[in-house]
């Protein structure tokens, strides 16, 4: 049975992290499958030309020895950091520019923007000057995300804000950049770790779950489109590293192959999928059992309560006192 969707060739996509890694991908399957135009957003500047030093090199020992030998004939001296940051900007241009061209080759269009979607003014003005020649958007593909993998308790403010900004401001700057009215595609890139949980990413799963509800509460309010939060496992990809994969392998975590998960990306937005607005692609994610001291201990927790330093018990008063206040004098 043949599968349709509503994406023609006039459709435009804005796809914030489109034009590298996983994202890029997916993108890539869908020009190939389905010839539209793409708006690809991304924080990476891409270089007006290559170096003449990195020409035909794709060698990163070799590449690597030829930043600094430039370095040094520019009289600067080369540390570790710098050679690996320029190593990057190359490796990251070269992706980039490798993705719009082989959108091109597909019969789609592609520009990309170099912006963050956390930004909401450059983003908006870059979105309004982009749209006079690709047209008007008809669908969103949000695929931006960090990553602050740690422990709760040594997490930062910082680290918070950088995982949940690109997630949350980021989807709120993108819709404010279209009309919600004119949108046929909403597609979120959430995550197996806002559905199960994950150790080290509270934020992280934090983040992806206001995804997974925030996608329910568009379809509610916009029943014409095609809404799916897609909360993906483990890629088989550079962030998944061999000793990651063996990590998952000694819990049962199987991880998704690229080409496999580009075309269930794909088949998501046939019509068939329409009232499927959230999905589960990935194993679950279960920790392993922690051995338990056979040696029993007590504890004993002293902490006293004030309503200045605890602004929740506002929230818990009853005949005008905290109910702290009268389990203590229940047990007093």
């Amino acid at each position: 049975m043949k599968t349709t969707t509503s994406i023609r060739p006039e459709s435009v996509f804005l796809v914030s992290g489109g034009a590298k890694g996983i994202t890029a991908k997916c993108v890539i399957e869908l020009a190939q499958q389905y010839p539209c135009k793409f708006i690809l957003l991304g924080r990476s500047s891409l270089l007006e030309s290559e170096p003449l030093f990195a020409k035909n090199c794709f060698d990163e020992a070799t590449l690597k020895k030829r930043i600094m030998e430039d370095l040094l004939k520019k009289g600067e001296k080369p540390t570790p950091i710098e050679v690996k940051k320029i190593y990057n900007q190359i490796i990251s241009d070269r992706e980039i520019k490798q993705t719009l061209e082989i959108i091109k080759q597909a019969g789609g269009e592609a520009e990309y923007i170099n912006t963050d979607v956390t930004n909401t003014q450059d983003l908006q003005q870059k979105i309004t000057a982009v749209t006079e020649s690709m047209g008007t958007i008809t669908g969103i593909i949000h695929g931006a995300g960090n990553l602050a993998d740690k422990l709760i308790e040594k997490k930062t403010e910082e680290d918070f804000e950088k995982v949940y900004s690109a997630k949350i401001q980021g989807l709120k700057n993108l819709l404010g950049c279209v009309n919600l009215d004119q949108l046929e595609y909403l597609v979120l890139y959430s995550s197996v770790a806002g559905f199960y949980g994950n150790i080290g990413q509270s934020d992280y799963a934090l983040a992806n779950e206001i995804l997974n509800k925030s996608a329910h509460l568009f379809k509610q309010q916009y029943p014409q489109c095609h809404v799916v939060a897609i909360n993906w496992g483990g890629w088989d990809s550079g962030m998944v590293t061999p000793e990651l994969k063996k990590e998952f392998a000694r819990r049962g975590i199987e991880i998704i192959p690229v080409e496999a998960g580009a075309k269930m990306l794909v088949n998501e937005l046939h019509d068939s999928y329409r009232d499927s607005t959230q999905v589960v692609i990935g194993s679950p994610i279960s920790p392993l059992p922690t051995p338990l001291n056979s040696q029993l201990k007590t504890y004993r927790i002293h902490r006293k309560f004030t309503e200045a330093a605890n602004p929740f018990l506002q929230d818990h008063i009853v005949g005008g006192k905290p109910v702290y206040l009268l389990l203590a004098q229940q047990h007093g």
